[in-house]
């Protein structure tokens, strides 16, 4: 019998996988499973599976279920109660089509990059007076004032910055044990006040929101029963397109160091902006974004729990038993992406490798009508214009800082934030 390896899962985070398969058991070693092994966790038995086959296997609804996949103790500070991440079916697909309409969206996206854009713009300004930024926490806050305003989220710029580094402090501390849990919950409870308390607003009258806006969207959104959402319910939807949102600014601060080091991309990337007259959504910064959010760290695993029982590489899953997609293991697969640990924005210039099976920075499948994220546009489009801002700095990383990230810690994060000193403060 298994020993619970929950203290090794937060010990050693994204390389937990990796270690529990050199440490298999003989039967698993015997079959050669490339993803396959058994692990226990909070207590109970889980199955490890990644790839293109395992992608297909855990996005299949016919065979796994969302609902109480992720351990309490993890969802509730991340997505809050009630959220959609846990609902399947009808009420899955109805409450997902929300998300969907409003985040994929191709000139509400649009307006949401120039909103993004403008505040970045003007940050770096900031930072050409000072010498110096520091890329995290200064897209945490552009990020939350822009996805804010674009939601349709009117308060004043002081409770903007508040609410979007609580935020970011949910994000930063749901799986860190301690002090940044502790943090992580009382910044979620905070925000599930201030969210309902919106959405009541939103309801009598007090507020008005513009229309089919993100806000508005949550407020008269009905469940399958025909009723609408509980005001903590919708607020907590809110907050499942706000937080995500500012979480991009992790993926921010990683490729700024992939921009030091790749001086010819950055180069090329600061030439389609002079090309383009514009720094959103160019095809060459795209596929730089797209490179960073395979490479680097974010989600180590997602959760699923079969609905019947069925297999995975000859590894027998029964039904009830939770099932774990190996994220990282699976956007690094030398099988799927040639030399997997180099920084090659090529696999994603019109290769369509964004939607392909072994790409699932934040989810596999579609969107429309699985379990993907549906803010994969704004997420892309984000780190696409950050990085062709970035690209046009003449500037450098501090040498002083320590730009390192433990791969124990999840979610990972360069301990500086990414501190670039600018060469020509007064430009």
């Amino acid at each position: 019998m298994l020993l619970d390896q929950t203290v090794d899962l937060v010990r050693r985070g994204y390389v937990f996988t990796a270690w529990a398969r050199r440490r298999r058991s003989s039967d698993e070693a015997a079959r050669r499973p490339r993803y396959a092994v058994s692990v226990r966790l909070l207590g109970r038995p889980a199955t490890v599976v990644g790839g293109p086959d395992g992608v297909r296997l855990f996005y299949d609804q016919t065979l796994m279920r969302r609902r109480r996949a992720m351990p309490a103790a993890v969802a509730r500070p991340l997505f809050g109660r009630g959220a959609v991440h846990g609902l399947d079916g009808d009420e899955h697909q109805q409450r997902k089509a929300m998300f969907v309409d409003a985040l994929m969206d191709e000139k509400g996206v649009a307006d949401l990059m120039d909103l993004a854009d403008e505040l970045l713009v003007e940050a770096i300004r900031v930072w050409r007076g000072d010498g110096k930024g520091v890329v995290y926490p200064t897209t945490t806050e552009v990020y939350g004032r822009a996805v804010l305003r674009w939601a349709g989220v009117d308060v004043p710029p002081r409770r903007e910055l508040r609410v979007a580094r609580d935020l970011a402090r949910i994000v930063d501390g749901f799986a860190t044990p301690g002090l940044p849990y502790l943090s992580a919950w009382r910044r979620r409870l905070a925000c599930d006040r201030w969210a309902a308390r919106l959405v009541r607003d939103v309801r009598e009258g007090r507020r008005t929101p513009p229309a089919d806006s993100v806000l508005e969207r949550v407020s008269r959104q009905r469940g399958t029963d025909g009723e609408l959402l509980d005001a903590h319910t919708a607020g907590v939807e809110l907050q499942n397109v706000l937080r995500p949102t500012v979480a991009v600014a992790r993926f921010a601060a990683f490729a700024a160091l992939a921009l030091a080091d790749q001086p010819e991309w950055r180069a090329r990337v600061s030439a389609e902006v002079r090309e383009r007259g514009s720094a959103v959504a160019g095809p060459l910064a795209t596929a730089f974004a797209q490179e960073v959010r395979r490479l680097y760290p974010f989600v180590p695993l997602l959760a699923a729990v079969a609905r019947q029982s069925t297999s995975f590489e000859q590894c027998p899953i029964p039904a009830g038993r939770r099932v774990l997609l190996d994220v990282m293991a699976t956007n690094h697969d030398p099988q799927e992406w040639p030399s997997p640990n180099t920084f090659d924005p090529e696999r994603f210039l019109g290769t369509g490798a964004e939607w392909s099976p072994p790409f699932v920075p934040q989810g596999g499948g579609r969107p429309e009508t699985g379990h993907r994220c549906p803010g994969e546009l704004v997420t892309v489009g984000l780190l696409a214009l950050t990085i062709a801002r970035l690209a046009e700095l003449d500037g450098r990383l501090d040498r002083s800082q320590d730009a390192g990230w433990s791969w124990g810690r999840v979610p990972a994060l360069p301990r500086s934030g990414v501190v670039i000193t600018l060469d020509d403060p007064a430009a």
